[in-house]
Formats: C-alpha cells, structure tokens, sequence
C-alpha cells in the first residue's frame, strides 16, 4: 500500500517490490519463446552464441525489475522515479534485449517471406529503419512522455500505465533497430552515416531534459495524481530532479550506443577496404596475367595510367 511506503534507500531497491501482471506474462512468453527457438535451432546443427542468450536474460530480468521493483513501487509517489522507470523501459530495455539478437533469431526460423521479413520490407518497416527517423522521434516522444497529461493518466488508472510500459519497450526497440541493425555487413557509409546521427541525437536527446530541469512552474499533470508522503520533496523540486535525470540519462545511455557503433565502422571499414583490394587484385591480374609465385604481380603489371587509351592520347597530344 503506498501510505506505508519508506522513504527510498539503498535496501529499497531489494525490499520493495509491486506486482505488474501484464509485464510478468510479457516476460515468461518472451523468455519461452527465446529459449524454444535455441532450442529449435540448435537441433538443425546450427549454433547459437551463449553470449547472445546471456544478455536477452539479463534484458528479461531487467524488465522484470524495472516493472515489478523499486522503480514501479515508488512509480506512483515521486516523479523522478516514474521518469527513471520510463527512460528505463524506453532506451535501455530494448537495447540489452536487442543485442540478445531475437529479431535475428526470427529471421532464421521464418525465412526471407516470414512474417519477419514481410514486415521490415512494408512501408512501415522501411520507414522505421531508416537512421534518419528513429533518433528524430527520440526528443519529440520525450515531450510527449514527460510533459503533459500521459504521467498523470499512467498512475491515475494503474492497467493503462502497465500498457504503457510494454509499449514502451516496442516502442524503443523499434527505434533503436536501425542504430543497432539487422544486416551483419552494413557498408561503412551507412555505419557513418548512424553515427553522424547518433553523435547529433546525442545533443537533441538533452533539450527535453534541460527543459523539465529549468520550468519555474509544473508542466505535467502527475502531481493531480501523485501519492502524498512527508518525505516527499515539493512538486517542484520532485520535477526538477526529474529533469536532471532525464538530461544525465539520456546522455550517459547514448555514450555505450556511439562506442557500439564506432566499432562497427571500424569492422565496416576494413571490410570494405579488403573487398575493393580484392577487386583491385582481380583487375590487375585481367590486364597483366597470372600473379607470380610469391603473390605478386609480374613486371608487365603497370600503373594503369600508362595503360589507359584515354591518357595515353593526352600524352602524346602534350608531345
């Protein structure tokens, strides 16, 4: 009951707990569905990374935690906590259970024409993996979060705020699925290019932030609903906190995504750079034969400037 509420500390955050029943119904079906496609897979004779595994676990009981613990006790009583507890549903679930690569994992069970694939090559689909969208919506769904009647509503009828935190996690995941990607050997170009974007949400993803950190007056309706306590700050500070959460957390959050993706291009890139060398290779040996038995080419090889009809022509136009 939330008159008997402590004020929130350290042993909090293993002592109080509330039951969400839709998130631990959402949890047991995923972790189910999880564990029988290994399951399933592994029977084909193909392996599936345990490291995989380990953080879509971590990805499940972190959900679970985050809607059933501290966080969804104290959701109703503090503002900075419902903001913690949404921020935790909306970027950082969905990523850990993202690298768990469960969409990966469908793919391999439904086939390019499963209901998967179908989906990421609609309208929809394409929309929401392009880089250019997801991060675009990140500061205009925050404002819709954070400000507003949606915090007010989410405490004031406990089921459509236990809708809302899944919708939370769909929601951040499919934002998320360009950043963190479906394709094993994305083109250096398209891995810059997310990070050109990342490194811009980076600074967009704090006005929201800023802007709950410096409002001289409340600016969402959570406080009509709020449950009182005496150790309780005042609206306003309670806001305040809120913001300074959202601005840190935001950012910090963003700091392992930029560091994931940097060593993607890096891995891109020499991909890249190892296939056009390959090219390379192959044309020269087209113009000049067979390489020689130490793996380079013979004396014929030529720069291919002295080769080229066109610059041929021109130099001896010059002369």
């Amino acid at each position: 009951m939330t008159h008997a509420l402590p004020s929130p500390g350290l042993a909090a955050l293993a002592t109080q707990w509330a039951v969400q029943p839709l998130a631990i119904v959402a949890a047991v079906l995923a972790a189910a569905w999880y564990l029988r496609s290994v399951r399933r897979l592994e029977r084909t004779g193909e392996a599936w990374p345990v490291r995989r595994s380990v953080l879509f676990t971590v990805g499940i009981a972190l959900f679970l935690w985050t809607t059933c613990g501290l966080l969804q006790a104290y959701a109703s009583s503090l503002y900075w906590v419902w903001t913690t507890q949404t921020l935790t549903l909306f970027l950082l679930v969905p990523f850990i259970l993202l690298t768990g690569a469960p969409l990966q994992l469908a793919r391999k069970h439904s086939g390019r024409d499963g209901a998967m694939d179908r989906f990421l090559r609609s309208r929809v689909g394409r929309l929401l993996s392009n880089p250019l969208v997801g991060p675009a919506l990140v500061p205009l769904l925050s404002g819709v979060l954070f400000f507003g009647p949606l915090p007010g509503w989410a405490i004031a009828a406990p089921p459509a705020g236990w809708a809302l935190q899944i919708v939370l996690v769909a929601v951040g995941g499919l934002i998320l699925l360009p950043l963190i990607g479906l394709d094993d050997e994305p083109s250096s170009l398209a891995v810059g290019l997310t990070l050109a974007i990342g490194s811009f949400e980076l600074v967009l993803d704090a006005i929201p932030g800023i802007a709950l950190r410096m409002h001289s007056g409340l600016v969402t309706s959570y406080f009509d609903y709020r449950s009182g306590h005496s150790w309780a700050p005042s609206p306003l500070h309670d806001q305040q906190i809120a913001g300074s959460i959202l601005w840190c957390v935001s950012e910090i959050i963003d700091l392992p995504f930029m560091l994931i993706v940097y060593r993607r291009w890096l891995r891109a890139d020499a991909r890249d750079a190892a296939a056009i060398d390959a090219v390379l290779d192959a044309e020269r040996i087209a113009r000049t034969g067979l390489p020689d038995s130490d793996g380079t080419a013979n004396q014929a090889d030529a720069p291919w400037w002295l080769t080229d009809p066109t610059m041929q022509h021109r130099l001896r136009r010059k002369r």
